[in-house]
């Protein structure tokens, strides 16, 4: 989905809806109401891209930083089980060493 084309959007029909409501509640002419309000639609609906353009690159920022975050946790967390697997087979080798020293001889 694009973000900025969202928030354009909703910014262009809220730009238009409040410019022909104060053009209502002024009490001027429906096609200077109309007139006005699509020049307020075609601004905000600018003002709106660039703002969805901003919002859209901190939330990929965002996600990238959260991403590095989560590979970061997820390489410690496997580096520490392969040392605790490592430890583990030379607890069982020394085990298995000492198994067979403690054989008696026949």
């Amino acid at each position: 989905m694009n973000l900025s084309a969202l928030i354009a959007g909703a910014f262009g029909v809220m730009g238009f809806v409040l410019s022909v409501f104060a053009g209502i509640a002024a009490n001027n002419p429906m096609e200077v109401i109309l007139s006005r309000s699509i020049l307020w639609a075609i601004a905000c609906y600018v003002i709106g891209y660039l703002v969805g353009m901003m919002a859209g690159q901190v939330a990929s920022e965002h996600a990238a930083k959260l991403a590095r975050t989560v590979a970061d946790t997820d390489a410690a967390a496997e580096s520490a089980r392969a040392a605790k697997a490592a430890e583990d087979a030379e607890n069982a080798a020394a085990q298995n060493v000492a198994r067979a020293s403690a054989v008696p001889a026949k």
